[in-house]
C-alpha cells in the first residue's frame, strides 16, 4: 500500500526541513512512502530544501494561492497510484508523528476521510477572532453536511483513493470547506481525531484578512450547494417566483374584475410579469440544471473508472 504525503509550500525554507524529517518512515501496513512538495511560487529556498530532504517537488512559477496547490497535488497523487493521501502544512504547526493517527481509521476502512481536530477553542495561541471564524464556520458545514464537524478548516487530513479519485477542488482560494460538502454529497464517510496544533511564529498567508476570508468561504460554500443542489436550488426559487407572481396577478385580475380597469396598479402589473418572466426563466434553468446533474454524475463515473484503471 502506497502513502503520499502532500505539502504545500509558499515560502517556508525555515520550517519545511523539520516538517520532512520528522515524517516516519515506516507505517504499519504502509508498504512505499513519497514525500510530495508543491512549491506554490516561493521566492526563497523552499524548493531546494524539500528536494535536499528526499521530498518530490513541483513547483508553479508564480503563487497560485492553497487551493490550486492542493488541486495539483491531488492530481499528482492519483497519477503517482498513491493508496492514501495525507496533506500536511509546511509551516510545522502540525506534528508529523501523528500522522499515523490520521491513517488508522483509514486502514482499519472505518473512513475514507480522516479530519485532525485541533481543539481550537482550547488553544492559547490562536487569536479569538480567528476561534470565532473557525467555530462559525464549522457550525454552518456541519448543518449543511448533517454531520458535526468540530475543525472544518484543519489542513491535516487524509483520504482513501477512493476519495482522492471523487474530490475535484474547483475553488481558487481554500479547500477545506468544499472537499467536506462534496464528500457528503458524494457520499464518503469523514471521521475526526484530536490532533496536536504548534503556535505559529509569523502571520498565517491564507487568512491575512478575517473578513476578507469571511467573505470568500461564505460565496464558496454557497457556489458549492448551488453546484451539487442545483436542481433542488432552482426548483424552490421557481415556486417561491411563481407564487408571488400568481398572487400578484389574482389581486389585479380581482381588481380589474370590480373595476373594470387596474388603475392604481400598474406598477403592481409591471411587477407581477416580472415575477412570473423570472419564475420561467428559473423552471428552465431547472431543467437544465438536472440534465448537467446527470451529466455530471456519469463524467465522474467515468472518470472514477478511468482512474481506477491505472492503479
Amino acid at each position: 500500500m502506497k502513502l503520499v504525503i502532500l505539502i504545500p509550500a509558499f515560502n517556508e525554507e525555515k520550517t519545511i526541513s523539520d516538517v520532512i524529517k520528522s515524517i516516519g518512515t515506516s507505517f504499519s501496513k504502509i508498504n512505499e512512502i513519497e514525500v510530495l512538495v508543491i512549491d506554490d511560487g516561493s521566492t526563497d529556498k523552499t524548493a531546494d530544501v524539500a528536494r535536499s530532504c528526499g521530498a518530490l517537488v513541483y513547483s508553479f512559477t508564480q503563487n497560485k494561492g492553497l487551493a490550486k496547490a492542493i488541486s495539483y497535488g491531488f492530481s499528482k497523487a492519483r497519477e503517482r497510484k498513491a493508496d492514501i493521501l495525507v496533506i500536511l502544512d509546511a509551516d510545522n504547526q502540525y506534528d508529523p508523528n501523528e500522522i499515523p493517527l490520521l491513517l488508522d481509521p483509514i486502514l482499519e476502512k472505518k473512513a475514507d476521510i480522516v479530519l485532525g481536530d485541533r481543539k481550537i477553542m482550547k488553544l492559547d495561541h490562536m487569536p479569538l477572532q480567528k476561534k470565532i471564524g473557525n467555530k462559525l464556520s464549522s457550525r454552518v458545514v456541519s448543518k449543511l453536511m448533517g454531520q458535526r464537524i468540530n475543525d472544518a478548516q484543519t489542513g491535516f487530513r487524509a483520504f482513501n483513493q477512493d476519495a482522492i479519485n471523487k474530490l475535484h477542488i474547483f475553488s481558487g482560494y481554500t479547500y477545506t470547506q468544499e472537499t467536506l460538502l462534496q464528500a457528503k454529497y458524494k457520499g464518503l464517510k469523514i471521521l475526526e481525531v484530536p490532533v496536536a496544533f504548534r503556535r505559529r511564529n509569523d502571520k498565517s498567508r491564507l487568512i491575512s484578512n478575517i473578513f476578507t476570508y469571511a467573505f470568500r468561504t461564505i460565496s464558496l460554500i454557497a457556489s458549492t450547494i448551488i453546484f451539487y443542489k442545483s436542481f433542488k436550488f432552482f426548483g424552490i426559487l421557481t415556486v417561491i417566483l411563481f407564487g408571488i407572481g400568481v398572487g400578484l396577478s389574482v389581486f389585479l385580475l380581482n381588481h380589474f374584475y370590480t373595476t373594470g380597469n387596474i388603475n392604481p396598479y400598474y406598477p403592481t402589473t409591471v411587477l407581477a410579469a416580472i415575477f412570473l418572466i423570472t419564475a420561467a426563466i428559473c423552471t428552465l434553468m431547472t431543467i437544465i440544471s438536472l440534465i448537467m446533474n446527470r451529466q455530471s454524475i456519469l463524467l465522474e463515473e467515468i472518470n472514477q473508472k478511468l482512474n481506477k484503471s491505472t492503479f
